[in-house]
């Protein structure tokens, strides 16, 4: 339960909402939880700045935290740099915080899981669905609320789709690039745009301490680097390619869009050694990110400064991916828009305060981007962004926080055509129109119209077991239409799902063909013709 009032986005329904008859119970309890909300006393220092970093095309199960076997996010700094400060590494940080092994982007492409990563709103509730739609003015962002708060906000991005006028830039008073560097900016192919970012974020904020010294800052940076291609610049003396790919490959595959797109477009097979070597150079990118924020955060902090200020003690970092990438493990693909499975929306998040949270903690609790706002929101005691499907993580982080944080699934989803439900124990696919995602790079790419995958056994989600599962099926598809019907998804496209359901059940002999006609017609029905 929020302990305030919030927006709620126009034809935005609450997927957590009571019916009238507990109307007047909730009404009773309310002023209860909203003692209990004043009175819970966090521990420690609050947190007085905001850092959120996000990558692109991280997948989580590459991020060597998350139990991969390569080096790919540590640097190896042991327990007498943690007590410096100067472990600053993706994996020290996440070990110094919370970590969540089950987070969830809504979908494979960066626009619309940033902006829910930046609203706490599904790509549904907040209208960009695709790359190619525009964040709506009346969405409002985390830096729009920060802002509001006194905050002194800035974003840096190297993605050319989150740029001014996208709408992801409501509410930060600097933002690089600037509208009038996009065109030079991007259309310069030798540009190391990561670099540039941390570098124009540092010095942003190096400027804003020194100008409004007691002032707090929101700083948001968003890095390319494992994005394709697959092509690490070395820093200085450090080849990270040649730190993970094989010396004796003598194949002609490497990580270049005109290689990946070729094989993907020609559906080649490529071999283990083939695929290993791609995976390599990823793994090299993901590298250099880590070594360049292991840098940029060393200036952020002040590390070395002797006048004994640690900003990144008084900084909530906040640490997560758009999604992540496919890397071959299904339909020959390598990228990730058209993609519905955990390659692609599983991705690293972590949350990190030392003074007022306890590290070194991993959370199991399923989780999504668009519980990210709500919680940094939540943790400046401040209104979320919107009324919509996210929520705060921060009862998770506390025992003593009275309020409940109720599991629930996370959902997902190929623009309004495609499904997708995770929980715990497994993953539902539905493709009800037998549609094949059609986003560049030119391929094939094959979803079936239904597919279950059991993650305790499967957990690459490669072997459909719907067919021996078809109460779980039945299950997990009704609450992918509870979710659908919570969405602002187009009322005859609603009732459109409605009649698929019912027919994949009759396919799978859970319902007979009398019964799936009768769930047709009353998925039909209007359900605010004549509702209580």
């Amino acid at each position: 339960m929020s302990c305030r009032r919030t927006h709620r986005l126009p034809g935005v329904a609450h997927p957590r909402r009571r019916s009238r008859a507990l109307a007047l119970v909730a009404t009773l309890a309310a002023a209860g939880a909203l003692g209990a909300c004043r009175e819970a006393k966090r521990p420690g220092e609050p947190p007085r700045d905001v850092l959120l970093i996000t990558v692109d095309t991280l997948r989580a199960d590459h991020v060597t935290y998350w139990n991969y076997p390569r080096p790919t996010t540590n640097l190896g700094f042991g327990e007498a740099e943690w007590i410096s400060g100067r472990a600053l590494a993706i994996d020290d940080l996440a070990g110094q915080g919370v970590a969540f092994a089950n987070a969830f982007a809504p979908r494979g492409q960066t626009f619309p899981s940033v902006a829910t990563l930046m609203t706490g709103a599904t790509p549904f509730e907040h209208g960009s669905v695709d790359n190619r739609d525009r964040l709506r003015d009346d969405v409002v962002t985390l830096a729009e609320r920060l802002g509001e708060a006194g905050f002194a906000t800035g974003g840096f991005t190297a993605n050319r789709l989150l740029v001014p006028g996208s709408g992801i830039e409501q509410g930060f008073d600097r933002f690089f690039p600037a509208a009038e560097q996009v065109l030079a900016y991007f259309g310069d192919p030798n540009r190391d745009r990561d670099r540039d970012v941390l570098a124009a974020a540092s010095e942003w904020v190096t400027a804003q301490r020194a100008a409004e010294p007691d002032r707090p800052t929101f700083t948001w940076v968003h890095l390319m680097g494992p994005h394709l291609p697959y092509d690490p610049a070395p820093l200085g003396d450090t080849d990270f390619a040649a730190q993970f790919v094989d010396p004796y490959y003598e194949g002609e595959a490497d990580g270049s869009r005109e290689f990946l797109d070729a094989a993907y477009a020609e559906d080649r097979p490529l071999s283990g050694l083939d695929v290993q070597q791609v995976v390599s150079y990823y793994d090299a990118e993901i590298a250099r990110v880590n070594r360049l924020l292991n840098g940029f955060l060393y200036v952020y902090g002040r590390i070395d400064e002797p006048d004994g200020v640690r900003p990144l003690e008084r900084t909530l970092l906040v640490f997560a991916a758009d999604h992540g990438e496919e890397l071959y493990q299904r339909n020959r693909y390598w990228a990730h828009s058209k993609s519905v499975y955990s390659s692609v929306l599983h991705v690293p998040l972590f949350f990190r305060h030392p003074k007022s949270l306890t590290g070194r903690r991993v959370m199991a609790e399923l989780v999504t981007l668009a519980d990210v706002a709500p919680t940094i929101c939540d943790w400046f005691e401040l209104e979320p962004p919107n009324d919509a499907s996210g929520r705060s993580l921060l009862p998770t982080f506390y025992e003593n926080d009275p309020r409940e944080f109720a599991p629930s699934p996370a959902f997902g989803h190929w623009r309004d055509s495609i499904f997708t439900v995770r929980t715990e124990h497994w993953r539902l696919v539905w493709n009800p129109d037998g549609v094949q995602p059609d986003d560049p790079p030119a391929g094939p790419y094959h979803v079936p119209p239904l597919a279950l995958y059991d993650l305790e056994r499967d957990p690459l989600e490669l072997v459909d077991c719907a067919a021996a599962h078809p109460k779980v099926v039945a299950k997990l598809l009704d609450q992918l239409q509870q979710w659908i019907a919570s969405q602002p998804v187009d009322r005859e496209r609603q009732r459109e799902l409605g009649a698929d359901r019912a027919a994949a059940l009759e396919a799978l002999g859970y319902i007979d063909g009398d019964e799936a006609r009768r769930a047709g017609a009353e998925t039909r029905a209007d359900p605010e013709d004549g509702a209580e």
